[in-house]
């Protein structure tokens, strides 16, 4: 049976930089289950689920610290996942920008118990309105019991001019 782990890597971006992770990774017969990359002026960081046989992982984990010297890495077990009935949602939320929005938005959604099992947002000042716009792409787990409507409607009190879209 296969051992998972988590690696998370930071570092500066350079052609092929991901591809070479994964030729190193294969060569140890290791294998990327789940992989998320964020670049952003320059850098990258990833985050990689690897499957590979228990007697290679040191190996492989010590051949990327080595062979990436300008990368930083952080290697952790995989956790499981909590057994909870959840489903899935997707939604945007749109509305002025304003301090403390983002912090609101978690409170509320931790605050319901709900998984935050991807949040991106953007800051966007439009000239013409003569404000900053904040925009939030999230995917969370829902537990049983908690409703839609509820969600979007506490989503929907962060701001007066808040608008939440179900995908």
């Amino acid at each position: 049976m296969n051992k998972l782990f988590i690696t998370t890597v930071i570092g500066p971006i350079t052609p092929g930089i991901i591809k070479s992770l994964a030729e190193v990774t294969r060569a140890f017969k290791g294998e990327w289950l789940t992989s998320k990359v964020i670049k952003l002026d320059g850098h990258f960081s990833a985050m990689m689920k690897v499957a590979i046989a228990p007697e290679a992982e040191a190996e492989l984990k010590a051949e990327l610290v080595a062979k990436f010297a300008a990368l930083q890495f952080v290697f952790d077990d995989v956790i499981a996942e909590p057994a909870a009935a959840s489903r899935a949602l997707h939604l945007t939320l749109d509305c002025g920008d304003r301090a403390g929005l983002t912090r609101d938005i978690v409170n509320i959604l931790t605050n319901l118990d709900l998984v935050i099992e991807h949040m991106e947002f953007n800051r966007v000042h439009v000239s013409p309105i003569g404000q900053t716009v904040f925009s939030s792409n999230l995917n969370i787990a829902v537990p049983e019991g908690v409703s839609t409507e509820s969600v979007v409607e506490l989503l929907e009190g962060v701001s007066e001019d808040a608008r939440v879209n179900i995908l």
